[in-house]
């Protein structure tokens, strides 16, 4: 009788995993997302929508200057790998947790200063470590490529 309830038990987990998997198919499907996941989590259209801004960072010269050479020297020379796409700049990091709380302290200042970055951070699965993608306007990924050439 035992045996009976266990294989009947996990018939029925079968049965709602194919739902599960199933559903996901035809939500994709019906919300025209069937050209897979993108990275970024919000659509850039709206992320432009909210943003109204000038393209200036809010820090003065000396500091903006400090804050480019701790940048480069704390997140930018961990970065393993740039791929640069049409909506933004994304960076590759080793599996650290050390580095990842870093990039998040260092994102969360950035978003005072220069608010019209989008920043999106994705934790890669099976330990092989993080994403950082900086977006913004063609104006926003100038400024950060100028940012990318300054050498200290």
């Amino acid at each position: 009788m035992k045996r009976k309830i266990l294989i009947i038990i996990l018939g029925f987990g079968w049965i709602f995993l194919a739902l599960f998997l199933t559903s996901g198919y035809y939500f994709n499907t019906l919300t025209n997302r069937s050209n897979g996941f993108k990275f970024s989590p919000i659509p850039w259209d709206n992320h432009l929508q909210v943003f109204n801004g000038a393209i200036q960072c809010n820090l003065i010269e000396d500091d903006l200057l400090d804050r480019k050479k701790i940048l480069k020297q704390r997140i930018f020379s961990n970065v393993l790998k740039r791929v640069e796409s049409e909506i933004g700049i994304t960076y590759y990091f080793k599996d650290d947790f050390n580095l990842l709380e870093s990039v998040l302290k260092h994102v969360q200042i950035e978003r005072a200063c220069c608010p019209f970055f989008k920043f999106d951070i994705s934790i890669l699965p099976f330990n092989n470590g993080f994403a950082l993608q900086i977006s913004g306007s063609k104006e926003a990924l100038q400024m950060l490529k100028e940012f990318e050439s300054i050498d200290f």
